[in-house]
């Protein structure tokens, strides 16, 4: 009788070895309810820690990536405040130079007071700026607008010899 405990229990304990060693980390959740020999088999086949170290990794990935998306973010945000700082200098620029034509304008119109076709051509230039401040082109095209229109005043006041 003591043998034949004795070789069940040899045979119990080799089996319960034998399946520690089939359960994978997958098989090992601790979310997941086991039984006795499953829970056991896990502890024994280090199935559990090794479970740990993939889940781990896995979270150190995760940091890994998540820092690159946070550098990429950082770098884009600086980029857009570059481009906005430099919209604002471009609107700046233009204001300035809307102001110089403005100005030209308004002193070429005390100059060529009796003189119609000067009058006409001022007219223009004046129509011709409200029309491009007032257009949706880009900064650069109203820019580029403008400093054409500022040489067409600057040939009239040398028309009017100023």
């Amino acid at each position: 009788m003591k043998k034949t405990l004795l070789k069940t229990a040899a045979l119990l304990g080799a089996a319960v070895l034998l399946s520690a060693c089939t359960n994978t980390p997958e098989e090992c959740d601790p979310s997941v309810e086991l039984n006795m020999f499953s829970k056991a088999a896990c502890q024994f086949s280090g199935s559990y820690d090794k479970r740990i170290e993939q889940k781990e990794k896995l979270v150190l990935d995760a940091k890994t990536e998540n820092a690159k998306f946070n550098k990429i973010y950082a770098d884009i945000k600086a980029q857009q405040k570059s481009v906005n700082q430099s919209i604002a200098q471009k609107k700046a620029q233009q204001a300035k130079l809307d102001q110089s034509v403005g100005k030209l304008t308004a002193e070429l119109k005390q100059k060529a007071k009796g003189r119609q076709d000067l009058q006409a051509e001022i007219a223009e230039v004046e129509k011709q700026m409200k029309a491009v401040n007032n257009s949706g082109g880009s900064e650069m095209e109203k820019q580029a607008e403008l400093e054409q229109l500022q040489r067409k005043l600057s040939n009239l006041q040398k028309a009017l010899g100023l």
